[in-house]
Parts: structure tokens; C-alpha cells; sequence
């Protein structure tokens, strides 16, 4: 092949390109670092952020990125906070009035992890439990009976509320991002709710928990309850 004076340029040019520095990355406002950098604190693992709005640029400069982090409960977690969780793989752990909470309002347990879940969980004050697959996940579940309120996420909630339904003290309801919630809540009661992490926003995760956590999880109206052990 011949070469131009044309194809000549071309090259050169391409190769001056390529020589150019990357631009340097972004980096969060002086403001933001600053005042970041007095509200974090890190203990026994955990990187506490003390901030009521955390955004993306917060948790950078934080450093949280692969680690566990905790949220004052009511922080405002932005979308972008929310998607560098995802990115990063950033575990969320609750906080209640600026100390760790020890006492939850409910309990997730996990056998897919969904950084949206983790997170709405947090900001509700819920407790996060992973287990190694769905029957670790039953069996987790059916040892909180009537301890607290309880969300199993699975890749199939369908087949785990029904597994679970099979115990005659359990009402397990499987549920999407389009389910009626409070038509639910007010018929069945449910004392466990089954999701898939996928498909749900933060805020409705978050309207679900606070609701399953104040709802009344007693039998329904005319609801009659079997005896352990007795037939169907």
C-alpha cells in the first residue's frame, strides 16, 4: 500500500492523540470534601457518614466504595448516592439518632443482594441478613416468626411464599413493584413479604417496609388460623 502525504497526517495526528493526557478525573467540591471529611467516621469496620443528604460526591470522598457504610436514619440518598452503591457495591447498615442501631424495625434477608434494598433498609432502620441461597433464606425466615416483621429477597418470590405458606403461622405474600401494598396490608396481613430486589425503586421500597412495619399482623376478620399441626 502507498502512502499519501494525506494518510501520513492521519497518522500522525492519531498518535498525537493518543500521547494526550487522560482529563483528570472529577473531583468533588471543596465544600463537599470538607465537610465530609469532619462527618465521617469509621469504627469496627464501618464508615459512619454523619450527613443528611448523601449524594455521590459525599460517599467518593468518604471512600466507601466496596465497603459497609451507615446512614443517619431520614438521610436523603440522591440518585446518583444511590447508583454509585450499586457501582461500588457499597453493603449499607441502619443508624438510629447518630449511634448504630442495635434494635431494627424488621429484618431483611437476602439471598440475591440488591444495593436498592440494602439501602432503603438502612434509611428504614431494618436490619440486612445474607444467606447462601432461597432454602437458607426460608429457614432463616421461619425462625423470625413473630419476632419482627420480615422481606425475603429471592430470585423466585413466588415459589419461596408459597414454600413458606406451607406452615400453618405464616402468611407470606409475594410481591412487585405493582402490587396494590395497602389493599394487601388490610386483607391479608402479611407477617412476610417475598420480592425480587429487581424492578423496585428506592422510594417504593422504602413506602413497603415503613408499611410493614407499623401494619397490624394479626389475623385478618374472619380469618381462622389452623393449629400448628393440624390437617388442612
Amino acid at each position: 500500500m502507498k502512502l499519501t502525504a494525506e494518510h501520513v497526517e492521519e497518522i500522525v495526528r492519531s498518535v498525537l492523540r493518543e500521547l494526550q493526557p487522560a482529563p483528570a478525573a472529577v473531583s468533588a467540591p471543596p465544600a463537599v470534601a470538607a465537610a465530609t471529611s469532619k462527618s465521617v467516621v469509621v469504627a469496627d469496620g464501618v464508615i459512619t457518614v454523619n450527613s443528611l443528604v448523601v449524594s455521590e460526591a459525599v460517599l467518593s470522598v468518604a471512600g466507601v466504595a466496596g465497603g459497609t457504610v451507615s446512614l443517619l436514619r431520614g438521610a436523603v440518598l440522591t440518585p446518583s448516592g444511590r447508583d454509585y452503591l450499586r457501582r461500588h457495591a457499597v453493603k449499607v447498615a441502619s443508624q438510629l439518632s447518630g449511634t448504630a442501631a442495635k434494635v431494627s424495625s424488621g429484618l431483611v434477608i437476602q439471598s440475591q443482594r440488591s444495593a436498592v434494598v440494602e439501602s432503603a433498609a438502612g434509611t428504614a432502620g431494618w436490619g440486612i441478613e445474607t444467606v447462601s441461597g432461597e432454602d437458607a433464606a426460608i429457614g432463616r425466615v421461619l425462625q423470625l416468626q413473630g419476632i419482627q416483621p420480615v422481606v425475603c429477597v429471592s430470585a423466585d418470590p413466588a415459589v419461596v411464599a408459597c414454600l413458606l405458606n406451607r406452615r400453618v403461622d405464616v402468611r407470606a405474600a409475594a410481591v412487585t413493584g405493582a402490587s396494590d401494598l395497602q389493599r394487601l396490608a388490610e386483607r391479608l396481613r402479611p407477617t412476610v413479604l417475598c420480592l425480587d430486589g429487581a424492578g423496585w425503586s428506592w422510594t417504593h421500597l422504602l413506602r413497603l417496609l415503613r408499611m410493614l412495619s407499623s401494619a397490624v399482623r394479626s389475623a385478618p376478620v374472619g380469618w381462622r388460623e389452623l393449629e400448628q399441626g393440624a390437617g388442612r
